[in-house]
């Protein structure tokens, strides 16, 4: 049973932070985990080096993509 519950917490964990990569972000939330401002998120993904998706008004973007972009990592679309 002891097996059992740890192999759970296990899969928990792995799930957990699969879900928190695959986090949307809108325009908002995604300035605020840059720390940029929006004018400068825009140019980033009006030049191609954030990937997102437009939605309304704004943006919505995964953070994994904004995880990508802090490593310094070249979106294929921005490469030309």
């Amino acid at each position: 049973m002891e097996n059992a519950i740890n192999s759970y917490k296990i899969l928990y964990k792995g799930w957990k932070a699969m879900l928190r990569e695959n986090d949307v972000l809108t325009t908002q939330e995604a300035c605020q985990y840059l720390r940029i401002s929006r004018p400068t998120f825009l140019k980033y993904l009006s030049g191609g080096r954030i990937k997102g998706a437009k939605a309304g008004k704004g943006w919505k973007v995964l953070r994994s993509e904004l995880d990508r972009f802090l490593k310094g990592e070249i979106s294929s679309s921005a490469m030309g």
